[in-house]
């Protein structure tokens, strides 16, 4: 009984990934935050670093000079002593001082400049839809299939508007837009019906 209800579970899940893509409810944009627990474990392993040994508020000269949150992030992910002035520079309402502008809402360019700097450091086993911004466990069976979109046309690190359109596209994605080019069908309404009616967190 246990096999049987796995395998209907697992049947499930690839058709509500589908369909929270159709419905944009993939991920919630927000600011990146380094958990104070990582902050207060242990030592700075890269104290003696040029860049660490500077004084604070050189430290926040550096920050706000960055053109973007997504670097101000990466710099943030390098060690701990960067990750607190980061953390800390949170704390000011005005965002007086900065050289770039600061935005006040997140959305999926935001996410897609972070993600796109995290590239490299990723395993091979992951891979970046730039469709559903976020990176696909190409080991999945549900995310088994082609990939649309080309590589070539976001090299460089490129994360617009128009990389979200012309990068690659996970498979789900993919089914996901042959979907919602058939919203005039049944068959479409049928299958959200279908999908939404499976919660996989309870």
């Amino acid at each position: 009984m246990y096999r049987s209800f796995k395998r209907t579970m697992n049947a499930a899940k690839k058709p509500k990934k589908i369909a929270n893509r159709i419905s944009k409810r993939c991920f919630r944009n927000k600011t990146t935050t380094i958990s104070a627990k990582i902050l207060v474990s242990g030592g700075v392993n890269k104290e003696k670093h040029g860049l660490n040994r500077l004084p604070p508020e050189v430290k926040n000269i550096i920050y706000k000079a960055l053109p973007l949150n997504a670097d101000r992030a990466c710099l943030a992910l390098t060690c701990k002593d960067q990750a607190a002035a980061y953390e800390a520079l949170k704390t000011e309402k005005n965002k007086k001082g900065y050289d770039h502008i600061v935005p006040k809402r997140l959305t999926e360019i935001h996410r897609l400049q972070l993600l796109v700097r995290l590239k490299v450091d990723m395993p091979r086993s992951h891979r970046l839809c730039y469709s559903c911004v976020q990176f696909i466990d190409i080991k999945d069976p549900d995310n088994a299939g082609q990939w649309g979109g080309s590589e070539v046309r976001v090299s460089g690190g490129k994360a617009t508007k128009q990389a979200m359109i012309e990068g690659p596209r996970c498979p789900l994605c993919i089914s996901a837009k042959q979907l919602e080019n058939a919203k005039h069908k049944d068959t479409y309404k049928k299958y959200l019906a279908l999908a939404d009616k499976v919660d996989l967190k309870k």
